[in-house]
């Protein structure tokens, strides 16, 4: 669909920064409009927005929004939410209108837990780190192929926490992506440190190891400035698990990597919410974007392959 080449017609690209294990391009340019939406840790922290679970008996894979404001609010695809009966991260990226109750689907991230904590759900720093949100957006589009919606395989989500807390050496009682991540803070810290937004960033580019594995758009530089350190720490966690890079990654690779993505397999969908989902496939990537208005509100896209 052309909307989603356009935007990415319109992307610049601008010089690399590097942390460790990660390296981190700058991307500039939007749809042009300024959003006027709050993004989700707005909406909360402002006591106007609610997320909790949809009944007393509550369902794995959905949760219910409310939203009392007179603004939108903007959820993005792996933002983690916190409480209730068990910590979940949202499968795709949602704009709720205001005054509206939506049921969004989730996914369970703490397998070991079914009891209450706070009744109210509290939005966090983390969004699910780069390699299980690949996977989780591979398994939506699969889900929608199969006219289920925008599901995630929850089995193989939580197994892959599993495999990622045993390898980094986390005990975790519940099976929590929490304890993941609250166990590497120090090193998070060092990592959303090294990359802050530049005036008029939009979006970014992310190699692990020296190797391009994904980039976020969205479309107005204020919206990014809002989401960049929860976005660096996702990828934060798997650069601290990769091999040291053997090449540096260059410009022209996230040319090509954004090429790829603009001629994709494009399959539209209507959203939860406001707007359209778009999900985006090809050989060896995976992605989605929100649409609104013929405006592209955010674009993720991932490389996936055999070393994923």
């Amino acid at each position: 669909m052309r909307v989603i080449s356009d935007f990415l017609n319109r992307v610049e690209i601008g010089p690399a920064q590097s942390h460790e294990n990660l390296t981190v391009f700058p991307l500039f340019g939007g749809s042009g409009r300024t959003p006027d939406y709050a993004t989700l840790d707005e909406a909360i922290s402002g006591g106007w927005f609610e997320v909790g679970e949809v009944s007393e008996g509550g369902s794995v894979p959905e949760l219910k929004v409310v939203n009392r404001g007179d603004r939108a609010v903007l959820m993005m695809d792996g933002e983690e939410l916190r409480g209730a009966k068990q910590n979940r991260v949202l499968n795709l990226t949602i704009l709720v209108p205001a005054g509206a109750t939506l049921i969004v689907p989730v996914s369970c991230v703490e397998e070991g837990r079914w009891a209450m904590q706070e009744v109210a759900m509290k939005s966090t720093a983390d969004t699910l780190y780069y390699k299980a949100r690949m996977k989780q957006a591979r398994a939506v589009s699969a889900s929608y192929g199969r006219s289920r919606g925008p599901m995630s395989d929850q089995g193989a989500l939580w197994d892959e926490i599993a495999g990622v807390a045993e390898k980094m050496g986390v005990q975790s009682r519940t099976g929590a992506v929490r304890d993941i991540y609250e166990s590497k803070s120090r090193g998070m810290s060092d990592y959303v440190g090294a990359f802050t937004p530049h005036e008029g960033q939009t979006g970014a580019a992310f190699a692990i190891g020296g190797r391009l594995v994904g980039f976020e758009v969205f479309e107005h530089a204020d919206v990014l400035s809002k989401m960049l350190r929860k976005i660096v720490r996702s990828y934060a966690l798997d650069a601290m698990m990769a091999r040291p890079a053997k090449v540096q990654p260059t410009k022209e690779g996230v040319v090509e990597f954004m090429g790829q993505v603009a001629q994709g397999k494009m399959q539209q969908f209507a959203a939860v919410g406001t707007g359209e989902d778009l999900r985006i496939s090809g050989p060896g990537i995976t992605g989605a974007a929100l649409v609104e208005g013929g405006h592209v509100v955010h674009l993720c896209a991932f490389r996936c392959g055999e070393k994923n």
